[in-house]
């Protein structure tokens, strides 16, 4: 007898993700790293009763984690598979490279913040990270290893050992190097092991200074000259 082989249930998750209320408080967390849930009703525009409904769901589904913070009850994404998710449906939603209608000043800006640069989880997004992408290529630090992950050439293992990268990173069950759509730019930045490496250093060498209550970051001074003089990462002043 022929084995079955289970399938995942795609509808299942599709369904979590497709109601209107709950894909606002998803994308929420994308910026902001945690909120609460008082926080991502007034994002989803609904009543408290019905969000506390819709994070249940999220919640049961491991999509996000809850946690006290005194009496309120406070949300964030599950893990970096959840945020990769989100970030993939974003990318091939209809109208993600427009312009918000919203006028205010501070959503406009923290959203031009975000298109430059921002974290994607654990490694670097937006304009920021899609130029560090290509200019790894362009070193021919990496190459493809097929259609999604990449692996290092023999000028990128030098590299590698030049910037002291750790000799376990190399071997490990989740990818070393992979594309990741860019939802803002359309364009595939790194996500993977060695992007996280990468996002760590930038911030303990502060190219990179996170900003408050949010994902977007600022390139610093220092980081955009060090990035320009060892990546050939060239990057627009606001």
């Amino acid at each position: 007898m022929k084995a079955v082989t289970a399938q995942p249930n795609i509808a299942a998750a599709a369904a979590l993700f497709g109601d209107p209320a709950r894909a606002a408080m998803l994308i929420a967390l994308l910026d902001r790293p945690v909120l609460s849930a008082s926080e991502l009703a007034l994002v989803a525009n609904i009543s408290p009763q019905t969000a506390t409904y819709h994070l249940a769901k999220l919640t049961s589904a491991a999509l996000l984690q809850e946690t006290r913070r005194g009496r309120s009850h406070m949300y964030r994404l599950a893990g970096p598979a959840v945020a990769s998710a989100i970030e993939s449906l974003a990318a091939v939603s209809p109208g993600v490279a427009a312009e918000p209608r919203n006028t205010d000043a501070s959503h406009s800006d923290r959203m031009r913040q975000l298109r430059a640069a921002r974290t994607c989880y654990d490694h670097l997004a937006g304009a920021a990270g899609v130029l560090l992408h290509d200019c790894l290529l362009a070193r021919g630090y990496l190459e493809p290893k097929d259609s999604k992950e990449y692996i290092l050439t023999a000028r990128g293992h030098k590299w590698f050992s030049r910037m002291g990268g750790p000799g376990h990173l190399l071997h490990g069950r989740s990818p070393f190097a992979r594309r990741c759509l860019d939802w803002s730019e359309q364009r595939p930045h790194l996500a993977g092991r060695l992007a996280a490496l990468l996002l760590e250093r930038f911030l303990a060498e502060r190219w990179i200074a996170r900003i408050p209550d949010t994902r977007a970051v600022r390139i610093t001074d220092r980081g955009r000259g060090e990035l320009e003089r060892q990546y050939g990462v060239v990057l627009r002043r606001a």
